[in-house]
């Protein structure tokens, strides 16, 4: 990564904002994930394996919980559990990501990433700080930059300059108030 002044994200805030999303996703999902696994009960096709041992309902909510972490990321360079954590997922120039990186870093990257979470902890133990995913795709989460301090609300006020000749004159105790 080019030294662009951001400083990349340690092992622990990337892991507390993974966690975070986790439990935004859980709690987003499961609304779905119970009317699914009721209507499921009857044993007709949303609960039948169709891709290995996963049924049509574990494939829609695998489709949603990445459709969070991709588009979220995406639109705005970072999850609900990164901007609490005060962190940014941008590309090899220090930009945010375009779509098609972030789609790749959040199915694919993160499906090896989470193979024996090898991919994770190598973020622990890499000099750089960047997971399996990351380096896959040439991303890195960083601590977010600071923003620039917003401009006055307020119009500026025009003063006058000062007529220096009325003024006293600095040879004596001008200031005295009793004179």
């Amino acid at each position: 990564m080019r030294d662009n002044g951001l400083r990349a994200a340690p092992f622990f805030p990337r892991a507390a904002a993974f966690i975070l999303d986790k439990l935004i996703v859980g709690l987003v999902l499961l609304g779905p994930r119970i009317a699914m696994l009721a209507r499921g009960m009857g044993g007709d096709a949303l609960s039948t394996a169709v891709l290995f041992t996963f049924s049509w309902t574990d494939i829609v909510l695998w489709l949603l919980g990445t459709a969070y972490f991709a588009v979220l990321t995406a639109l705005t360079g970072a999850t609900p559990g990164k901007k609490a954590m005060g962190l940014t997922v941008v590309d090899e120039n220090g930009e945010k990501p375009d779509v098609l990186t972030v789609l790749c870093r959040e199915t694919f990257g993160r499906y090896l990433s989470s193979i024996l979470c090898i991919g994770y902890i190598l973020c622990a133990v890499d000099p750089e700080r960047g997971a399996l995913h990351d380096r896959i795709c040439d991303t890195r989460v960083v601590y977010a930059p600071a923003k620039a301090a917003a401009a006055p609300r307020y119009a500026a006020v025009h003063v006058p300059p000062v007529d220096t000749a009325a003024l006293p004159a600095a040879d004596g105790d001008w200031y005295a108030p009793n004179r």
